[in-house]
């Protein structure tokens, strides 16, 4: 959903989890998500569990190649983690992975706004 709130003209950063279904469709049907990459027109920084079932690395490296084809700020962060790594109430929790992504995520925000 992040993903697709990123291509509004108005969003000027975007931070994506787990990025599951960019590749393969998108909201309430349609073509998928990663085909509107040139609409977005602000930073984007997406983060990846490398272990995540619900988006195979083959998935993360389109969405990585579909931003730097269509030159848009961004940055793709991938961790030794599951989907769910940010969530402090699942098991699949990584402490060091969120706290990781926590501090890029305030970067992007306060470098952004």
């Amino acid at each position: 959903m992040s993903y697709l709130a990123a291509t509004l003209p108005e969003i000027q950063a975007t931070a994506s989890f787990y990025g599951a279904g960019i590749a393969t469709g998108t909201p309430g049907g349609g073509e998928p998500t990663i085909t509107l990459t040139p609409k977005i027109s602000g930073t984007i920084y997406c983060f990846f569990g490398t272990e995540d079932p619900l988006i195979p690395i083959e998935q993360v490296d389109q969405i990585e190649t579909d931003l730097q084809k269509h030159q848009i700020k961004h940055q793709v962060f991938r961790y030794p983690a599951d989907h769910g790594f940010f969530c402090d109430h699942r098991s699949s929790y990584n402490a060091e992975a969120a706290a990781d992504a926590w501090v890029k995520t305030k970067q992007l925000f306060s470098q952004e706004l």
